[in-house]
C-alpha cells in the first residue's frame, strides 16, 4: 500500500454515487417508457356505450337500441344468448355492412323472424360485447322483463 493522497477515496464514492444515479434514472425510464407502451389509453376497456331494451312479451321480440355512446362497428357488437351461446352480431341483426358504425338511435330486433332464430324469453338474459380480435369487453345486459 502506498501514501495515500488527500481526497483520492472521495474520488471514488462520487464515482460511484453518479453510477447509481445514471443507474436509477435508467431503471425509472424504462418503467415509464413500458406503461405508456403497453397500456393503452382507454385502458383496455373498449368503446363506452349505453343501450336500452324494449321487450315485446306478446311477439317475444326484443328491440335493442344504442342510446348513448362511442360510434361502433356493427361486426364487432356481439350478441349472446341465455345459455352464453354466441348468436348474432349487429351487422347480422341489422343487415348491415360489418364496418358500418352503429350510433346514437340505432336499433336492432332480436327475435325468431331475423339472424337471432328464435324466441326471446321474458327470463332470458341477453348480453351485449364489444370484440377486438378475440378480445370481447361487455358493455350491457338484459337480464329478462322481471
Amino acid at each position: 500500500m502506498g501514501p495515500r493522497t488527500p481526497g483520492g477515496d472521495r474520488a471514488m464514492s462520487e464515482s460511484i454515487g453518479i453510477g447509481l444515479l445514471v443507474a436509477m434514472t435508467v431503471v425509472v425510464t424504462a418503467v415509464v417508457g413500458l406503461n405508456v407502451l403497453v397500456v393503452s389509453d382507454d385502458g383496455g376497456g373498449g368503446p363506452a356505450a349505453n343501450f336500452t331494451y324494449d321487450y315485446a312479451e306478446d311477439s317475444s321480440l326484443l328491440l335493442v337500441t344504442h342510446s348513448r355512446g362511442d360510434p361502433i362497428q356493427a361486426g364487432r357488437l356481439e350478441f349472446e344468448g341465455p345459455r352464453g351461446e354466441p348468436k348474432a352480431d349487429w351487422s347480422e341483426l341489422a343487415d348491415m355492412n360489418r364496418t358500418e358504425e352503429v350510433t346514437e338511435g340505432a336499433i336492432v330486433q332480436l327475435g325468431e323472424g331475423g339472424a337471432w332464430g328464435q324466441r326471446v324469453g321474458s327470463s332470458d338474459t341477453i348480453t351485449i360485447y364489444y370484440n377486438e380480435s378475440g378480445n370481447r369487453t361487455r358493455l350491457g345486459q338484459w337480464q329478462g322483463a322481471r
